[in-house]
């Protein structure tokens, strides 16, 4: 016998195998759709009272649920323009929002509209709100930033095509809501006036630190030029100078007269006479005040006879102290009229904001959606009980078929642990 002839026997041709066999066996191999439709049908009781209790559930849920009131409130931005003052507002701005130019260009701040959003979203303007409304209390938050997460999912701060920026809050009070909507303009409004965004706002803050600066200098110049007075005596530089000069002329008049009566008084009267006595004694006096005008150098502690010998030292002291004090004074003098200019050019080109719609109460809720929460629960619920039905049907199948199978039962035989 040769191979040929042994391997023959196990060759099968193809012309064996029968139409019917293969489409029995695509059959087996694929889905059935009407099996699927058959499983659907045997089940559909269990996928009425599934789907029944979706609706009821979820419509039970839906009502509920506490009604949500939508406040808007639009408004209008100042204009972007490029010269002059609202050029430093929105530089001031970006900087403010955006932590720096190149962080404003860096979130995308190219325009006034994006920066403003950029305030209303800051935290500052959602911590006034938190206190102003007892937010965190209402929130039922236990910290301050866990009041700001809930405050920002109740709000929706977004800029128009047209440039208007819509403020939106949802809350389960109208009134409330519509208040919370208006109170984002009035704080935007209140931070804007704080951070001083315009030029004449800038210039008015820095002559005020200026005028600050110049105050204490000049109160130090003042003090300086009391304590001069004070040691040297000299108060008024020209007409003290006139008056020593007055004084020490007088007393050596007087003292000239003194000295021609004491010596006519020397012809008749004796040393021992009183009245020539009294007549020397007078013009001891009023040699040693000469001396004292003229050579003493021990003045102050108040004493504005100032000695003409030291009058050019004391009144050159006196003289830079005094020129000191009144160019303190004259700067003083020119920054108060600059900052009162500052305050007009403030108030005349300060950020106006207007509101186009201001935000109002409404009676009609504006959520939650409660048909389409039945409608997604009961279309969501269907279908997952369609394919519950399915898959479970083709497991019983599938279980039935190896039960038949007389391999399975020998396998578990063969798995099966003898003792």
């Amino acid at each position: 016998m040769t191979a040929n002839q042994i391997a023959a026997p196990h060759s099968v041709p193809p012309e064996n195998d029968t139409p019917t066999e293969n489409a029995t066996s695509a059959e087996s191999d694929g889905i059935d759709l009407l099996d699927l439709l058959m499983t659907v049908a045997r089940e559909k009781n269990v996928i009425l009272r599934a789907t029944v209790a979706a609706i009821v559930l979820s419509a039970g849920i839906a009502l509920l649920l506490p009604g949500v009131y939508t406040a808007r409130t639009v408004i209008l931005p100042p204009q972007e323009d490029r010269s002059g003052l609202n050029a430093m507002a929105i530089g001031a701005l970006a900087e403010l929002s955006g932590g720096g130019s190149g962080l404003g260009a860096a979130f995308g701040l190219t325009n006034p509209s994006d920066i403003y959003i950029g305030i209303l979203k800051s935290r500052s303007v959602a911590d006034a709100l938190i206190q102003r409304f007892d937010l965190k209390e209402q929130y039922e938050s236990d910290t301050l930033v866990a009041a700001r997460e809930a405050l920002a999912k109740q709000v929706s701060i977004s800029s128009d095509t047209d440039g208007l920026i819509s403020i939106v809050f949802d809350d389960e009070d109208a009134k409330r809501a519509a208040d919370i909507a208006n109170a984002y303009v009035e704080e935007l409004e209140r931070l804007t006036r704080h951070i001083a965004i315009t030029e004449a706002s800038q210039r008015r803050l820095f002559i005020e630190r200026q005028i600050v600066q110049t105050q204490e200098k000049l109160a130090q110049a003042e003090n300086s030029l009391k304590r001069t007075q004070e040691q040297t005596g000299v108060i008024d530089l020209d007409n003290q100078g006139k008056a020593i000069i007055e004084a020490v002329a007088e007393l050596r008049a007087q003292a000239a007269a003194r000295e021609v009566q004491i010596a006519g008084m020397q012809s008749f009267a004796t040393a021992a006479n009183p009245d020539l006595i009294r007549v020397r004694q007078e013009l001891a006096g009023l040699k040693s005040q000469i001396g004292r005008l003229e050579h003493d150098s021990v003045v102050g502690n108040g004493d504005i006879m100032v000695a003409t010998g030291r009058m050019p030292e004391a009144g050159l002291e006196y003289l830079r102290k005094l020129r000191d004090m009144k160019y303190q004074q004259a700067v003083y003098e020119m920054l108060a009229k600059q900052y009162e200019i500052a305050r007009v050019d403030e108030a005349r080109n300060s950020v106006v904001i207007q509101v186009v719609d201001p935000a109002i109460a409404l009676d009609e809720e504006s959520g939650p959606r409660r048909f389409m929460i039945v409608l997604s629960a009961t279309v969501i619920t269907l279908i997952l009980v369609v394919l519950w039905v399915l898959v479970r049907g083709s497991l019983v199948r599938a279980q039935r078929g190896f039960e038949q199978d007389g391999r399975w039962a020998e396998l578990r035989e063969l798995l099966r642990m003898k003792r």
